[in-house]
């Protein structure tokens, strides 16, 4: 379906239903949508987007590029508002004590009209790179989940799962939101995004991540261009594949790290996302956890 799709924001829209989970557990649900209503609804977004990008516009800050999970959530509001299936009860619920402290909000409270059943919903979408130092090939993502960290350094899978299920979840269950009229019935965690695995074959299927002195190791045959914030989500689909090669439109020494696709020429489709970090980003990642590393 996604081949199919051209505008971007359509293609977004897609992505953030029916990709894949971060990572796969028991705990956390893989929600995606096939239904002939949803793929019907895509395909005339795809001719007439008015709408989704009306809606957006509407739910996102004017002034400034909205943050990735701002994004994601105004995504999923139009999918539950939308979809007969379901309907949007409230989102971004705030929940406050007897003594007015604010205690979290919920993302999503969403009432399933086929069960008759109302969800809480807590939805995140993260880009996680994996650190050398604690990544093991052999083992899941979830096996994992200490080894990732967010490229900016300010946060890590295992914080961010651990934090869901430990205080967002629960929230639902606190006497006040019952005493605001709602009944919850189950909890749900979405959480979508990306896992880069460190460098190692570029023939793998896995997003990965490399230094930037090792973007000469890149294969010649591929497109590489870099991606703004708004663009991480859906797959690329270059319409006009040209593009200069990545070593020229990066400066000599990166200062933050850079996610990247990779575009075969002739199909113009994405075949692989890539991070381009600092020569010194890993190290100051370690740094950032000391002292939970202990090598």
């Amino acid at each position: 379906m996604l081949n199919r799709l051209r505008h971007p924001a359509v293609r977004d829209l897609y992505w953030a239903i029916n990709s894949s989970s971060l990572i796969t557990t028991a705990d956390l649900t893989h929600w995606q949508d096939d239904t002939s209503f949803f793929i019907q609804h895509l395909s005339l977004l795809d001719k007439q987007p008015e709408p989704l990008i009306d809606w957006l516009s509407k739910g996102l800050p004017s002034h400034r590029p909205p943050r990735l999970g701002q994004y994601f959530e105004r995504l999923w509001h139009y999918y539950f508002h939308h979809h007969p299936s379901y309907q949007l009860i409230a989102h971004n619920l705030q929940i406050k004590s007897a003594e007015k402290i604010t205690l979290g909000e919920l993302d999503l409270v969403v009432k399933d009209r086929q069960r008759d059943c109302v969800m809480h919903i807590e939805l995140a979408v993260k880009f996680y790179l994996a650190l050398n130092h604690l990544f093991r090939a052999e083992l899941t993502p979830f096996e994992n989940i200490d080894a990732y960290i967010g490229p900016g350094l300010k946060d890590r899978l295992i914080d961010k799962y651990l934090h869901t299920f430990r205080h967002q979840l629960p929230l639902s269950s606190s006497p006040t939101v019952k005493t605001m009229g709602i009944h919850i019935d189950e909890v749900h965690a979405i959480f979508k995004g990306r896992l880069f695995q460190p460098w190692s074959n570029i023939n793998s299927d896995q997003p990965i991540w490399l230094f930037q002195h090792q973007l000469k190791n890149l294969p010649d045959n591929l497109l590489y261009p870099t991606l703004a914030r708004s663009e991480w989500f859906a797959p690329k689909y270059l319409s006009n594949p040209t593009i200069s090669p990545i070593n020229e439109r990066l400066p000599l020494c990166l200062e933050r790290p850079i996610q990247i696709a990779a575009i075969d020429r002739i199909t113009k489709r994405e075949m692989k996302r890539l991070f381009v970090v600092p020569n010194d980003w890993e190290d100051r990642a370690i740094k950032s956890i000391l002292p939970e590393c202990t090598f």
